[in-house]
Protein backbone atom coordinates (compact mmCIF):
# COMPACT_ATOMS: atom_id res chain seq x y z
CA UNK A 1 0.00 0.00 0.00
CA UNK A 2 1.21 3.42 -0.65
CA UNK A 3 -0.33 6.58 0.66
CA UNK A 4 0.30 10.37 0.22
CA UNK A 5 -0.86 13.30 2.33
CA UNK A 6 -1.75 17.10 1.64
CA UNK A 7 1.51 16.46 -0.77
CA UNK A 8 2.25 19.72 -2.48
CA UNK A 9 4.98 20.84 -5.06
CA UNK A 10 6.14 23.98 -6.66
CA UNK A 11 8.79 24.40 -9.53
CA UNK A 12 10.29 27.92 -10.09
CA UNK A 13 7.70 29.57 -7.70
CA UNK A 14 5.13 28.16 -9.85
CA UNK A 15 2.69 25.42 -7.46
CA UNK A 16 1.94 22.33 -9.83
CA UNK A 17 0.34 20.48 -7.55
CA UNK A 18 -2.01 20.99 -4.59
CA UNK A 19 -2.95 18.84 -1.56
CA UNK A 20 -3.22 15.80 -3.42
CA UNK A 21 -4.33 12.89 -0.83
CA UNK A 22 -4.56 9.58 -2.76
CA UNK A 23 -4.20 5.73 -1.37
CA UNK A 24 -3.08 2.92 -3.12
CA UNK A 25 -3.75 -0.60 -2.73
CA UNK A 26 -1.97 -3.82 -3.18
CA UNK A 27 -2.74 -5.82 -5.96
CA UNK A 28 -4.76 -3.21 -7.33
CA UNK A 29 -3.91 -1.03 -10.61
CA UNK A 30 -4.68 2.33 -9.62
CA UNK A 31 -4.65 4.72 -12.41
CA UNK A 32 -3.51 8.59 -12.69
CA UNK A 33 -5.88 10.34 -15.07
CA UNK A 34 -5.17 13.77 -16.64
CA UNK A 35 -4.61 16.29 -19.76
CA UNK A 36 -1.22 16.82 -20.53
CA UNK A 37 0.57 19.23 -18.06
CA UNK A 38 -2.30 18.17 -15.32
CA UNK A 39 0.41 17.17 -12.93
CA UNK A 40 -0.14 13.54 -13.03
CA UNK A 41 3.95 12.72 -13.89
CA UNK A 42 4.54 14.77 -11.00
CA UNK A 43 2.72 13.07 -8.56
CA UNK A 44 4.38 9.88 -9.83
CA UNK A 45 7.89 11.33 -9.42
CA UNK A 46 7.12 12.70 -6.08
CA UNK A 47 5.58 9.48 -5.33
CA UNK A 48 9.16 7.61 -6.03
CA UNK A 49 11.19 9.85 -4.84
CA UNK A 50 12.50 11.83 -8.18
CA UNK A 51 11.17 15.00 -7.07
CA UNK A 52 11.42 16.15 -3.26
CA UNK A 53 7.59 17.04 -1.83
CA UNK A 54 7.07 20.83 -0.84
CA UNK A 55 4.80 19.77 1.86
CA UNK A 56 3.57 16.31 2.47
CA UNK A 57 4.15 12.87 3.00
CA UNK A 58 4.65 10.02 1.10
CA UNK A 59 4.06 6.40 2.49
CA UNK A 60 4.77 2.99 2.01
CA UNK A 61 3.22 0.78 3.95
CA UNK A 62 4.26 2.33 7.86
CA UNK A 63 7.44 4.06 6.49
CA UNK A 64 7.48 7.59 6.06
CA UNK A 65 9.45 7.61 2.31
CA UNK A 66 10.11 11.21 1.93
CA UNK A 67 11.65 11.32 5.26
CA UNK A 68 13.88 9.01 4.83
CA UNK A 69 17.56 8.93 4.58
CA UNK A 70 19.65 7.89 1.56
CA UNK A 71 20.88 4.90 2.40
CA UNK A 72 17.32 3.72 3.81
CA UNK A 73 15.96 5.52 0.59
CA UNK A 74 18.08 3.14 -1.42
CA UNK A 75 16.58 0.51 0.11
CA UNK A 76 13.36 0.58 -0.63
CA UNK A 77 13.94 1.23 -3.57
CA UNK A 78 15.08 -2.24 -4.16
CA UNK A 79 11.32 -3.03 -4.08
CA UNK A 80 10.05 -0.42 -6.48
CA UNK A 81 10.31 -1.27 -10.37
CA UNK A 82 9.45 0.93 -13.11
CA UNK A 83 8.05 1.24 -16.76
CA UNK A 84 9.25 4.46 -18.28
CA UNK A 85 7.77 6.12 -20.76
CA UNK A 86 8.77 5.41 -24.35
CA UNK A 87 10.76 1.94 -22.17
CA UNK A 88 13.77 3.99 -21.67
CA UNK A 89 16.26 0.92 -22.56
CA UNK A 90 19.72 1.15 -23.35
CA UNK A 91 20.37 0.81 -26.51
CA UNK A 92 23.90 -0.50 -26.31
CA UNK A 93 22.51 -3.71 -24.12
CA UNK A 94 20.31 -6.67 -25.48
CA UNK A 95 17.16 -7.30 -24.18
CA UNK A 96 18.39 -10.01 -21.53
CA UNK A 97 21.57 -7.22 -20.38
CA UNK A 98 18.40 -4.48 -20.14
CA UNK A 99 16.41 -6.96 -17.88
CA UNK A 100 19.62 -7.88 -15.69
CA UNK A 101 20.53 -4.07 -14.95
CA UNK A 102 18.59 -3.40 -11.47
CA UNK A 103 19.73 -7.24 -10.70
CA UNK A 104 23.67 -5.87 -11.24
CA UNK A 105 22.86 -2.74 -9.31
CA UNK A 106 21.02 -3.64 -6.62
CA UNK A 107 21.94 -7.32 -5.90
CA UNK A 108 25.07 -9.09 -4.98
CA UNK A 109 23.68 -12.33 -6.65
CA UNK A 110 25.95 -14.33 -9.38
CA UNK A 111 25.98 -14.57 -13.23
CA UNK A 112 24.23 -17.30 -13.61
CA UNK A 113 21.71 -16.10 -10.77
CA UNK A 114 21.09 -12.88 -12.20
CA UNK A 115 20.88 -14.49 -15.78
CA UNK A 116 18.22 -17.02 -14.87
CA UNK A 117 16.20 -14.46 -13.37
CA UNK A 118 16.25 -12.35 -16.30
CA UNK A 119 15.28 -15.48 -18.45
CA UNK A 120 12.44 -16.09 -16.15
CA UNK A 121 11.31 -12.51 -16.31
CA UNK A 122 11.27 -12.57 -20.52
CA UNK A 123 9.29 -15.44 -19.97
CA UNK A 124 6.63 -14.31 -17.98
CA UNK A 125 5.91 -11.27 -20.17
CA UNK A 126 6.07 -13.93 -23.43
CA UNK A 127 9.56 -13.04 -24.82
CA UNK A 128 11.53 -16.21 -24.87
CA UNK A 129 13.77 -15.83 -28.10
CA UNK A 130 15.18 -12.31 -27.53
CA UNK A 131 18.25 -12.43 -24.94
CA UNK A 132 20.27 -11.01 -27.59
CA UNK A 133 18.54 -8.61 -29.99
CA UNK A 134 19.08 -5.15 -29.17
CA UNK A 135 15.89 -2.71 -28.54
CA UNK A 136 16.77 -1.47 -32.17
CA UNK A 137 15.83 -5.18 -33.55
CA UNK A 138 12.62 -5.08 -31.37
CA UNK A 139 9.42 -3.70 -32.12
CA UNK A 140 7.37 -1.31 -29.78
CA UNK A 141 5.27 -3.49 -28.18
CA UNK A 142 8.43 -5.96 -27.29
CA UNK A 143 10.11 -3.16 -26.15
CA UNK A 144 7.73 -2.12 -23.70
CA UNK A 145 7.87 -5.84 -22.73
CA UNK A 146 11.36 -6.12 -22.15
CA UNK A 147 10.53 -3.03 -20.24
CA UNK A 148 8.42 -4.65 -17.59
CA UNK A 149 10.44 -7.40 -17.29
CA UNK A 150 13.09 -5.18 -16.61
CA UNK A 151 10.97 -3.50 -13.93
CA UNK A 152 10.21 -6.88 -11.95
CA UNK A 153 13.19 -8.53 -12.23
CA UNK A 154 13.82 -7.25 -8.40
CA UNK A 155 10.23 -9.25 -7.42
CA UNK A 156 8.52 -5.16 -6.71
CA UNK A 157 6.07 -4.97 -4.29
CA UNK A 158 5.40 -1.55 -6.02
CA UNK A 159 5.27 -1.08 -10.03
CA UNK A 160 5.32 2.17 -11.42
CA UNK A 161 4.30 2.90 -15.12
CA UNK A 162 4.61 6.50 -16.82
CA UNK A 163 2.41 6.36 -19.82
CA UNK A 164 2.85 2.45 -20.63
CA UNK A 165 0.81 2.53 -24.22
CA UNK A 166 2.34 5.86 -25.41
CA UNK A 167 2.81 5.02 -29.28
CA UNK A 168 1.64 1.64 -29.70
CA UNK A 169 -1.45 0.70 -31.54
CA UNK A 170 -4.84 -0.20 -29.84
CA UNK A 171 -3.96 -3.89 -30.20
CA UNK A 172 -0.79 -3.90 -28.48
CA UNK A 173 -2.22 -1.27 -25.74
CA UNK A 174 -4.62 -3.78 -25.16
CA UNK A 175 -2.13 -6.24 -24.64
CA UNK A 176 0.40 -4.31 -21.73
CA UNK A 177 -2.82 -3.01 -20.34
CA UNK A 178 -3.59 -7.06 -19.64
CA UNK A 179 0.24 -8.11 -19.01
CA UNK A 180 0.63 -5.09 -16.06
CA UNK A 181 -2.98 -5.93 -14.45
CA UNK A 182 -1.93 -9.82 -14.38
CA UNK A 183 1.14 -9.19 -12.94
CA UNK A 184 -0.02 -6.63 -10.51
CA UNK A 185 -2.33 -9.46 -8.94
CA UNK A 186 -0.55 -12.31 -9.75
CA UNK A 187 2.46 -10.61 -7.24
CA UNK A 188 0.14 -8.60 -5.51
CA UNK A 189 2.07 -5.54 -6.33
CA UNK A 190 0.99 -2.02 -5.15
CA UNK A 191 0.39 -0.64 -9.14
CA UNK A 192 0.53 3.08 -9.92
CA UNK A 193 -0.51 4.13 -13.46
CA UNK A 194 -0.25 7.38 -15.40
CA UNK A 195 -1.99 7.76 -18.35
CA UNK A 196 -4.48 9.71 -20.41
CA UNK A 197 -5.94 6.25 -22.67
CA UNK A 198 -9.38 6.06 -21.82
CA UNK A 199 -9.09 2.34 -22.78
CA UNK A 200 -6.87 1.39 -19.88
CA UNK A 201 -9.18 3.08 -17.62
CA UNK A 202 -11.75 1.08 -18.27
CA UNK A 203 -9.86 -2.03 -19.03
CA UNK A 204 -8.03 -2.02 -15.77
CA UNK A 205 -8.56 0.48 -13.58
CA UNK A 206 -9.40 -0.92 -9.96
CA UNK A 207 -9.12 2.87 -8.78
CA UNK A 208 -8.96 6.12 -10.65
CA UNK A 209 -8.17 9.54 -9.51
CA UNK A 210 -8.59 12.34 -11.88
CA UNK A 211 -5.90 15.53 -11.85
CA UNK A 212 -6.51 18.85 -13.20
CA UNK A 213 -4.18 21.55 -12.94
CA UNK A 214 -2.47 19.91 -9.74
CA UNK A 215 -5.94 19.35 -7.98
CA UNK A 216 -7.12 16.15 -7.38
CA UNK A 217 -10.89 16.59 -8.35
CA UNK A 218 -12.37 12.91 -8.90
CA UNK A 219 -11.48 9.69 -7.12
CA UNK A 220 -13.45 6.07 -7.73
CA UNK A 221 -13.19 3.03 -9.99
CA UNK A 222 -13.66 2.51 -13.98
CA UNK A 223 -17.09 1.48 -12.92
CA UNK A 224 -18.31 4.61 -11.29
CA UNK A 225 -16.40 7.19 -13.87
CA UNK A 226 -18.77 7.02 -16.48
CA UNK A 227 -21.41 8.80 -14.12
CA UNK A 228 -19.63 10.91 -12.36
CA UNK A 229 -20.97 13.94 -11.57
CA UNK A 230 -17.64 16.26 -12.16
CA UNK A 231 -18.09 18.26 -15.31
CA UNK A 232 -14.22 18.68 -15.43
CA UNK A 233 -13.95 14.68 -15.49
CA UNK A 234 -17.01 14.58 -17.70
CA UNK A 235 -15.20 16.46 -20.92
CA UNK A 236 -12.28 14.89 -20.04
CA UNK A 237 -13.52 11.25 -20.13
CA UNK A 238 -16.31 11.67 -22.91
CA UNK A 239 -13.82 13.08 -25.33
CA UNK A 240 -13.32 9.31 -26.26
CA UNK A 241 -14.86 7.35 -28.69
CA UNK A 242 -14.88 4.24 -26.23
CA UNK A 243 -16.53 6.02 -23.25
CA UNK A 244 -19.38 7.29 -25.37
CA UNK A 245 -20.01 3.64 -26.89
CA UNK A 246 -19.83 2.19 -23.28
CA UNK A 247 -22.40 4.98 -21.67
CA UNK A 248 -24.60 4.20 -24.62
CA UNK A 249 -24.29 0.84 -24.15
CA UNK A 250 -25.50 1.60 -20.39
Amino acid sequence: MIEVKHLSKSFSGKQVLFDINAKYEAGQCSLVIGRSGSGKTVVLKSIVGLFEPDEGEVWYDDVLFNRLGEKPKRELHRSIGMLFQGSALFDFATALENVMFPLDFFTDMSRSEKTDRAHFCLKRVGLENVDGKFPSELSGGMQKRVGIARAIALNPKYLFCDEPNSGLDPHTSVMIDKLIQEITREYNITTIVNTHDMNSVMEIGDKVVYIQEGHKLWEGSSKDILDSDCAALNEFVFSSNLARKVKNIK
